[in-house]
């Protein structure tokens, strides 16, 4: 395997918006970082490692705390991160929450980029499988295998006329993420917006954000035929990239959730070997 250098910014880049959840309005300023420093949020309260231990909620998304620092809905700036093979970054956060974008990473793909991507000294922190490792609960699956380079595999599968079952299978690399993952965006289902609000999330969810699907339709045109399952991977690729390392596997995900991939995302932490 060819030696994978270590990758920071350029310069920094910020972008602001609401909240998908807080509906507040939030600043984050991605910054470049030290070789080894890995993806760390400042907030006014802390510093939180973006690493699964520091994981506090994975209701509607994956919220991430240490003391009396809490920041919410990481996972699709950090899909980006890790989708762009970026390994070091300090994200500046001003607000609870990560702006929403447009319920997608590509936003921060965008962002990324606008500020550059360069190597550093030093060999990446690859995270490798000496056997399988998987997570279940209640009909939903995870299973990774050991793996040269990163593949997602997965299905969806609903009792609605609108979305059925999908699936897709493909290499996680920058320029197939970029074109294929993360312009997915965020979706629930209509019936389901009562009980959200009334957990006191998605208020900052709106027509330019989330996509809703009706009965018979979708609030938006769906940029994919799959546009839901490929969100599915998105959030997968961000979740997993709190085991703070680049992964060699193949991951297998059926009706995946953002609590499934904390676990699997932990079981990875403890057992995969580091190279």
């Amino acid at each position: 395997m060819l030696e994978q250098r270590q990758r920071t910014l350029k310069t920094s880049a910020v972008m602001k918006g609401r909240g998908l959840h807080t509906g507040k309005e939030c600043r984050v300023a991605m910054l470049p970082a030290a070789p080894d420093t890995g993806v760390v949020f400042v907030t006014g309260r802390g510093e939180i490692e973006a690493a699964v231990r520091n994981v506090r909620d994975t209701r509607r998304g994956t919220s991430l705390g240490k003391g009396d620092a809490e920041i919410r809905t990481v996972e699709h700036l950090l899909a980006a991160v890790a989708g762009l093979g970026v390994d070091n970054v300090r994200i500046e956060v001003d607000g609870p929450e990560i702006p929403a974008g447009d319920g997608s990473a590509l936003p921060f793909v965008e962002l990324i980029e606008s500020a550059g991507i360069e190597e550093q000294g030093g060999e990446a922190r690859v995270i490798q499988l000496a056997k399988p490792v998987w997570a279940a609960d209640s009909g939903k699956y995870l299973l990774a295998v050991p793996a040269v380079g990163f593949r997602v595999s997965a299905l969806i599968s609903f009792q609605h006329r609108m979305i059925g079952e999908q699936a897709i299978s493909l290499a996680v690399e920058p320029k197939t993420f970029k074109r294929e993952i993360a312009p997915a965006r965020t979706f629930c289902t209509a019936d389901e917006i009562e009980t959200i609000l009334s957990q006191g999330l998605g208020r900052g969810g709106n027509k330019d954000n989330v996509i809703v699907v009706h009965d018979d339709h979708c609030s938006v045109p769906l940029r994919f035929e799959d546009e839901l399952v490929r969100h599915k991977v998105l959030d997968l690729i961000g979740d997993l990239s709190l085991i703070n390392g680049r992964l060699h596997a193949d991951v297998t995900a059926i009706k995946t959730s953002h609590g499934l991939n904390i676990a699997l995302a932990a079981k990875i932490a403890r057992e995969g070997a580091t190279r």
